[in-house]
């Protein structure tokens, strides 16, 4: 299952409001061990210290070996360690900051937030390079009969400098458990703060740049009305298709086995179009901007690739922006 295991995903990705947005689906019981990774209502953030950020990054000097044999100092070079379990996760210059979880995940989320709004996940990757926690209401919202929504501010970093220390607006389509975080065309939909020296968290520009998570609430409603709203014969569906996943042509399938790249290529055809037509997921939505969008989403979260790295490959996928780079496409191909 990726760089993580079953047991990982199963202890070191803590999911709640599990009674509004049922289970995660690399749900085992089995690797739960004696407490359960899955919370019915929020997240305690006590739990979040305890199981999951209980450690902290460190900078220690780095060290390298000439070849008469004797340790020499790296100038300017230091190594980025877990104080735990001393797990490297990155080398870095000496103006390099560590941002702490429990500090700009947590606490600084804390100073963001309205007392009604619950923390819905808290995950750990990369053996703990890489982290997340969002930010929820404790209610899901019905846009359309069927079609529920969970806005919520997404707050991540990492320790292996992968990514800077992002808070960003994304949505949860309770329907299909997808993520959305495509941008809403309006300014202030991220806000990012470098791994520098002085780095600090400006509470009032990061208020100012995404607003409250009950504002995305309308901003999502509308922008999901809109796309059900916009018409898509069959004829246009199939040339989205088309560009987005092309049958391969003569040229390419020059240097590959002809059979093999068409079957892959019908394959995954035949699947969006079963999608379309007929997954519950989708098909209520069929003949919509949204059912075209909740196609190629659903594909992407729950079909593209193989399971082994699929939680992995779609939490980074929302932290990277490559899944937002997915949606926008779908809806620049729609006119939206």
């Amino acid at each position: 299952m990726g760089t993580e295991t079953s047991n990982w995903y199963n202890t070191m990705c803590l999911i709640g409001m599990t009674d509004q947005r049922g289970i995660a689906w690399h749900y085992r019981k089995e690797d739960q061990g004696d407490e359960p990774n899955h919370y019915p209502q929020g997240i305690p953030v006590a739990d979040i210290h305890r199981r999951l950020f209980h450690w902290e990054a460190v900078k220690v000097p780095a060290f390298y070996m000439p070849v008469e044999g004797r340790f020499r100092k790296a100038e300017n070079t230091n190594a980025v360690i877990r104080n735990d379990t001393q797990e490297l996760f990155a080398f870095v210059s000496d103006g390099y900051q560590t941002h702490q979880y429990g500090e700009w995940l947590i606490k600084n989320l804390e100073n963001l937030i309205d007392d009604d709004l619950v923390i819905g996940s808290a995950i750990l990757l990369k053996n703990g390079a890489v982290a997340c926690v969002s930010l929820e209401m404790p209610d899901s919202v019905e846009v359309l009969e069927g079609f529920s929504i969970r806005p919520h501010l997404m707050a991540t970093t990492s320790h292996n400098s992968s990514i800077a220390t992002t808070y960003k607006k994304v949505t949860t389509f309770v329907v299909c458990d997808n993520t959305y975080a495509v941008a809403l065309k309006e300014n202030g939909e991220q806000f990012s703060i470098r791994h520098t020296k002085n780095s600090g968290m400006r509470i009032q520009d990061a208020r100012d740049a995404l607003g409250i998570v009950h504002k995305m609430t309308a901003e999502m409603t509308k922008h999901i009305a809109e796309l059900s709203e916009i018409s898509v014969s069959t004829m246009q569906f199939e040339r989205i298709l088309n560009e987005v996943m092309p049958l391969p042509t003569t040229l390419a399938l020059a240097n590959t086995p002809a059979q093999n790249a068409l079957s892959r290529a019908s394959n995954k055809r035949n699947l969006i179009h079963d999608l379309y037509r007929n997954d519950p997921r989708v098909a209520p939505w069929q003949h919509t901007g949204l059912g075209v969008v909740q196609a190629f989403n659903t594909y992407n979260q729950h079909f593209s690739g193989t399971d082994k790295n699929r939680t992995e490959r779609n939490i980074m996928g929302i932290l990277n922006g490559a899944a937002q780079k997915s949606d926008q496409r779908i809806l620049t191909l729609l006119g939206v």
